[in-house]
């Protein structure tokens, strides 16, 4: 089985809402999404955000480099077999430094285990080598907002019976955003922070120490990504737990951290950390040294990523936080037939068929996209 055609998709998508953190605005989101199909017709999507303030990632550099130098060989390689895909994967990652591309790298790791999977007829979690959980539970994340907004955001977490909830934080009114969350939301919802490299080590550590009284379960990125001796600082010097979102993207990234031991959770994002395998070798690597891991999403993705996420969150044990499944609520328009979508009180199932079990429609790529490339 080898790849005969590689379509790709460069998409603009609008968000209902801005969302907004310490790091950006956003309005909507550019991503990647690639389709293989085989010889025998079999069909595979996947879908990457690159993000420069993330990974420093430059979207115009990582389409040359998918076109230019990954699709060739990909199409060369006879890369479907189910004994050699890890192998290839690896390999073929390895000599062409796709680990510079990481969300590029994703989006065709992942096109390549769906087509894989839905050639053998199994769900992707199985073609992985796991056994797949009956549910997760998702968290709600808020974005900065208006007080307003906030206002409508807590009802809407409580109808729909939110159990765990992260808020953006990073100004000096956080401790009255807490105040007014705890009021509005009780004391028995999970909250977490995430400052999104907000502060300087010594601001962190006083404004942790601020938001403590209102049960914090952990704080994430509280200073820049590339200081990790601050975030060393930081997670001696406070009790509440500390997350590395930004500082992990790779598995050297991990490494560091856990010698340093500078924080005690991962945020792992598929797409950040360059598709499902790195990610999972990742999360070995901090469930080996005691650090606990939670699944991220980027803002943004398509219920594609989602569905990656899905199976990631349901073949994965001891997540401490699961995040995703976003598209129905902050996407103008998702580019599958059925969302991938949470129920009340965050609870995610399975989902059903061959690979990553969704339905891509390609006419809303088309109606979505900035540009589309076809390679026979």
């Amino acid at each position: 089985m080898i790849i005969k055609k590689v379509d790709i998709w460069h998409l603009n998508l609008a968000f209902k809402a801005p969302v907004k953190h310490n790091l950006a605005t956003h309005y909507g989101s550019e991503n990647i999404v690639v389709k293989l199909t085989t010889d025998a017709g079999v069909t595979g999507y996947g879908e990457g955000i690159p993000r420069r303030f993330v990974t420093g990632e430059i979207l115009a550099e990582s389409l040359a480099f998918l076109k230019k130098v990954l699709i060739p060989e990909i199409c060369r390689l006879p890369l479907l077999f189910r004994p050699s895909i890890y192998a290839n994967l690896a390999r073929v990652g390895q000599q062409l430094g796709a680990a510079n591309y990481p969300a590029i790298w994703c989006a065709v790791e992942m096109a390549w285990l769906d087509a894989a999977s839905k050639t053998c007829g199994q769900p992707l979690a199985e073609i992985l080598g796991f056994q797949s959980q009956r549910a997760a539970i998702y968290s709600a994340v808020l974005p900065m907002a208006s007080e307003q907004q906030m206002a409508r955001f807590f009802e809407l977490v409580k109808l729909k019976k939110m159990r765990f909830l992260k808020l953006k934080v990073g100004t000096s009114t956080d401790p009255e955003l807490l105040k007014s969350v705890r009021q509005q939301l009780g004391w028995e919802i999970d909250i977490r922070v995430d400052a999104n490299a907000a502060w300087s080590p010594p601001e962190a550590m006083a404004r942790i120490e601020a938001m403590a009284p209102y049960r914090l379960s952990a704080v994430e990125q509280p200073v820049a990504k590339e200081d990790f001796e601050g975030l060393q600082r930081v997670s001696a010097a406070v009790a509440i737990p500390i997350i590395a979102d930004e500082s992990v993207c790779t598995e050297e990234d991990a490494r560091r951290l856990i010698e340093m031991r500078a924080c005690q959770i991962f945020n792992l994002r598929l797409s950040k950390c360059g598709g499902l395998l790195s990610t999972m070798r990742i999360k070995k690597m901090a469930e080996k040294a005691g650090i606990k891991c939670q699944l991220g999403c980027h803002v943004g993705e398509t219920s594609i990523l989602a569905a990656a996420g899905r199976h990631f969150a349901l073949t994965t044990d001891h997540l401490a936080y699961v995040e995703g499944s976003f598209a129905p609520y902050l996407l103008a328009k998702d580019v599958v037939r059925q969302p991938v979508f949470f129920e009340n009180g965050g609870l995610a199932r399975a989902l059903p068929g061959p690979g990553l079990g969704i339905q891509v429609e390609d006419h809303i790529l088309e109606e979505l996209a900035v540009s589309r490339d076809t390679i026979d």
